[in-house]
């Protein structure tokens, strides 16, 4: 079986797996009862991932909703002084996260190559990978897309306070 680049920790798994599988196969059962780890194993991440489907769609619907609602409050951004971000973390916490989801991305696909590694294969474990993966890239798209609102809506209000000191400097100034 050839050795496929996965992670630390699935590649840990993997060999559990085997040795459960060539132990249960030594002990004379069925092929199909030797490979049961396998299956159950692949069971068991499926639930995990439409878990995190579920949670990742959240998070995307709360970017979503974030986004334009930082749009909207742009045009009047020197009535919203209290959102300005200027230390920047709040684009560091959307960073941040968006790290982590192409962390998770990266992991899902480990998983794959573990389940290959293992010769399984499981149409119902592709789709949900699959569509762990959009919704990840989905999130990532609109956390990216929050960021730029939060740029240009403390980009509007720096720039109306400095036209107000300006003004401000200017009147002292004449005075």
């Amino acid at each position: 079986m050839p050795h496929l680049p996965i992670g630390t920790s699935a590649r840990r798994l993997v060999e559990s797996v085997q040795k459960l599988e060539r132990t249960l196969s030594g002990a004379g059962l069925p092929h199909f009862v030797s490979r049961m780890p396998v299956w159950w194993l692949c069971w068991q991440y499926c639930r995990m991932l439409d878990q995190k489907i579920a949670r990742m769609k959240r998070i995307a619907h709360k970017f979503e909703r974030w986004g334009p609602a930082i749009r909207r409050i742009s045009p009047t951004a020197q009535e919203k002084m209290e959102m300005l971000d200027l230390d920047h973390s709040m684009r560091a916490d959307i960073e941040f996260t968006k790290t982590t989801m192409l962390e998770l991305r990266d992991y899902c696909e480990d998983i794959g190559r573990m389940f290959a590694q293992l010769g399984y294969e499981s149409a119902g474990l592709k789709r949900r990978q699959t569509a762990f993966i959009e919704v990840l890239e989905t999130s990532c798209a609109l956390a990216s897309y929050m960021q730029e609102a939060l740029t240009r809506h403390d980009d509007t209000v720096l720039a109306l306070l400095r036209a107000e000191a300006d003004a401000t400097s200017a009147a002292a100034a004449r005075a």
